[in-house]
This record gives structure tokens, C-alpha cells and sequence, in this order.
């Protein structure tokens, strides 16, 4: 019990987690499930989730969720491996002495990139490939950890927020409302700018206040998974990582954006059917190669693996890094991710949970009326948002109410559902993105909302006004 208590005091992701399974798991014992049949509600029974239930939800968070949590994973074994080479090394060092001075300057180019990444991209944690390398640049330049993580896992959370064509959860949330997400993007890149705005106006005077009128340097780098020490090399060639890593942002852009679907882009899509055909003899030998890979714009999160693993061994190889080092990379990166991918199991549960008690939709059908309205209709996208950490989801549970009572007003739902979920997912302790991010940046949870309120109170407050208008 005593040790209990001691992981819950250091870790306090883990408690708020914890304590949001158990209160989703007392609603199940009292709450009925439902479900919609287009404007009419469906009252179903009381399905009480029990000690079996909630031993193996886990389990089932694991299976659901699975590509995520190898990705992640993955992105471990990634940075485990480069970061033994001197190049990158040496990047680091160039790039931190580069940011000293520009602190402002470079937090706003970062979170703006970062923001408008998630914002477009077809799969939220892609975006994550990048940030242990610019979480390690700014902490090396001086940065607290907070400033940090606002700059980078925030700035995830601010392109969820004005998702314009991208996350995976809103492309879902179109296909089961069976809508047209693209007639609303432009009211949602305005928030995606007011929030962008708003957000980064807050992190600037935390920066200011904490990190740039201390005379001593920030020194949190203990705290940085994947913190190097300089080089041990005097002259290092920086070009062979910077080709390969900008290669990985190349991918993460070109294989994440729906460029077909979005911007009837089909260059790339008739790129690959000519590539593939490609013969020598009778034989497809460019296919036999690359395999069954997709289109740019297709791609699934684990798609860009092989592109990760080709780099990292590359780098090896120009870098001379011994095998044994490569092996021992994969198994250190792979653990310094592992606190991270539990938290996201945790948060997941929530979702198996509400999956098996369907309790959301009673629940939305006590806040919906048959009128639209801005505030019910911001209530029960906050609550489905709450307990369904995948968006998509929400759509299939109470879509087809939202496409036949407010069939008039449906641009103002694909505009308020989406972005309160992303608001939801800024603060809420099932937020998997916000949990993992919390954890690799070792964040609590209690710090970031004491960071982060002010900012969360005035956003509402400009949503309120936008969404009543």
C-alpha cells in the first residue's frame, strides 16, 4: 500500500488516470446504455462493468489500439539508435546554440509547424517522430521542461484543437456522419489561428517569466529521454543526418496528407501505379521490392516503420556504430517508452469501458434537445470527448442523431464537435495524447493544469462567442 501511495505521489498522471477508470466504472453501475436510431433514442439496460471487465480492458485497449502503441514504441527504438551517432550528436549542439537568443522567435516557428502539421495530418502521432528531437534541442538551450512540452506536445494538442482535414478521429467522425468535413475547414482554421494565438501569447510569458529572466540557465536536460552529451569527435560531417532526418519529414508530409481525397492532388497516387508497374521482363521487380505499400496520402501510422528503420541504420553505417551499440539503442530507447504506452493503456481503457456500457449516448441524450443549440450541442460533444478518447467513435455513437435533428444546422456540428473535442483533450485526464506527452516530458498533471487554465478559461470564453454567433 505504502508503495501504491509513493507511485501515485510521484506519478500523478497515473492517479488522475486511474481515477477517471473508476468513475467511468461507477456511471456503467448506474447509468443504462442506449443507442440512437436517428432522432430517436434507444434505451437499452444497465450494463455494470465488474472486476473481470475492468482486469482485462487493458488487454483490449492493447488490441484496439495496438498500431499506436507499437508506433510509439517504435519511435523509442528510433531515437535510441541515432542518438549513439556523432552527427546527431553534433545536430543537437549547433541546433541549441542556434536557438539561444531566439527563444521567442523559435517557439512560435516550432508550435506554428507543429500545429499546422496535426492539423492537416491523416494521423495525429506522426507528428510525435519529430518532437524527442526538439524537446532535446530546447532543453539543451536552456528551456524548463514545461516550456518544452507547451512548445511541442501542446502544440499537438492546439492542431487538434483547429483540426482543418486532418487527425484520424475527425476523417472517421465525417465517414460515420457521412458528411462533407472539407465545407467546414475554413471556420476551423480560424479557430486553429485564434487558438494558435491565444495559446502561444500564454507561453511566451510563461517563457519570459521563468525561463529568459532567470540569470542562471535552465538546466532540465535530466529530465529529456533522450538527452546526448557533445560529440567526442572534433570534426563531425552534419550533412549525412540532416539528409537522412529531413528524408523522415519528407515522408511524414508526403505519406500523412490526404492529398488526393483533401486537395484532389492525384500526382502521387499516379506516381505509385507507374512505379509499380514498372517491368523488368515480365516482372514488377519495383513492386517485389517495396512491397504492398500505399500511395503518399494513404499511408497507416506504422507505414513509415521501414522508412525509420532504413534511417537509423544508415546513419549507423556513415557513423560507424557497432552492432552490439545498435542493439542496445533499440532495448534503452524501447524502455524509456514504456511509462508513456501504459499511460496510453490506461486512457484507452476508458474508451473499452464506455464501448462495452454504451452510456454515452444516454448520457448525450439528456443534454441534446430537438433544437440546435450551441451550448448542448458543445455539452455533449465535451462529455462524448470525455470518455471517448477515440473521436471517430463518437461519430458512430451519436451520429446519426446529429445528422437528423439538426440536418439544417449540421456545418455548425462538424464545426463544434471537433473542436471541443480537441479542447477536451488539452485538459481531460483520459486525453491518451496529453497523458503520453506528459509522460515522456515528465510533466505532472497537476503542473500542466496549473500552466495551462487561464488559457483553457479564455479559449472557452472565445469559442462561447464564436459558436453562439
Amino acid at each position: 500500500m505504502k508503495k501504491i501511495k509513493e507511485l501515485f505521489k510521484k506519478n500523478d498522471r497515473v492517479k488522475f488516470v486511474v481515477l477517471a477508470i473508476l468513475v467511468t466504472l461507477i456511471l456503467t453501475w448506474i447509468i443504462p446504455g442506449g443507442s440512437f436510431s436517428g432522432k430517436e433514442f434507444v434505451k437499452g439496460e444497465i450494463t455494470r462493468i465488474g472486476i473481470n471487465e475492468i482486469s482485462i480492458s487493458g488487454i483490449y485497449a492493447l488490441s484496439f489500439f495496438l498500431q499506436q502503441l507499437i508506433f510509439i514504441l517504435v519511435i523509442g527504438a528510433f531515437y535510441g539508435v541515432i542518438t549513439l551517432t556523432n552527427g546527431y550528436k553534433e545536430l543537437v549542439s549547433r541546433c541549441a546554440k542556434f536557438v539561444e537568443g531566439k527563444e521567442i522567435a523559435i517557439t512560435l516557428v516550432v508550435s506554428a509547424l507543429i500545429a499546422a502539421y496535426v492539423s492537416v495530418a491523416s494521423q495525429v502521432y506522426i507528428a510525435f517522430v519529430a518532437i524527442p528531437f526538439i524537446i532535446t534541442v530546447l532543453l539543451k538551450a536552456g528551456f524548463d521542461k514545461k516550456a518544452a512540452f507547451a512548445a511541442t506536445f501542446g502544440s499537438v494538442l492546439v492542431g487538434i484543437i483547429g483540426a482543418t482535414y486532418g487527425t484520424e478521429g475527425l476523417y472517421y467522425f465525417n465517414v460515420y456522419m457521412n458528411g462533407k468535413i472539407a465545407d467546414t475547414a475554413s471556420s476551423r482554421l480560424a479557430i486553429l489561428v485564434v487558438t494558435y494565438v491565444l495559446f502561444n501569447a500564454f507561453t511566451l510569458m510563461y517563457l519570459k517569466n521563468n525561463v529568459l529572466n532567470k540569470k542562471s540557465k535552465v538546466d532540465e536536460t535530466k529530465d529529456d529521454k533522450f538527452a546526448v552529451e557533445e560529440s567526442t569527435k572534433k570534426r563531425v560531417k552534419l550533412w549525412p543526418i540532416i539528409v537522412l532526418l529531413a528524408c523522415v519529414a519528407i515522408f511524414a508530409v508526403l505519406g500523412y496528407v490526404r492529398w488526393e481525397e483533401q486537395f484532389k492532388v492525384k500526382v502521387f497516387a499516379d506516381f505509385h501505379e507507374w512505379l509499380t508497374k514498372l517491368t523488368i521482363g515480365k516482372h514488377t521487380v519495383i513492386s517485389y521490392i517495396l512491397g504492398k505499400v500505399t500511395a503518399f496520402g494513404t499511408w497507416e501510422i506504422i507505414s513509415i516503420i521501414p522508412a525509420l528503420v532504413v534511417v537509423a541504420l544508415l546513419a549507423c553505417v556513415v557513423y560507424k556504430v557497432s552492432f552490439d551499440d545498435i542493439i542496445e539503442g533499440v532495448i534503452n530507447g524501447i524502455s524509456k517508452m514504456i511509462k508513456p504506452v501504459l499511460l496510453m493503456i490506461l486512457a484507452y481503457s476508458v474508451f473499452v469501458i464506455v464501448y462495452w456500457s454504451p452510456i454515452v449516448p444516454t448520457i448525450c441524450s439528456w443534454i441534446l434537445k430537438a433544437k440546435f443549440n450551441a451550448f448542448t450541442t458543445m455539452g455533449a460533444a465535451a462529455v462524448s470527448s470525455l470518455f471517448t478518447t477515440d473521436f471517430g467513435y463518437v461519430g458512430y455513437t451519436i451520429g446519426q442523431y446529429l445528422n437528423a435533428a439538426y440536418a439544417k444546422n449540421i456545418k455548425d456540428v462538424f464545426v463544434i464537435f471537433p473542436v471541443i473535442n480537441g479542447y477536451v483533450q488539452m485538459i481531460a485526464p483520459t486525453s491518451v495524447v496529453l497523458l503520453a506527452g506528459l509522460s515522456y516530458s515528465n510533466v505532472s498533471y497537476k503542473d500542466w493544469i496549473k500552466y495551462i487554465w487561464k488559457f483553457m478559461l479564455l479559449l472557452l470564453l472565445v469559442l462561447v462567442v464564436i459558436f453562439v454567433i
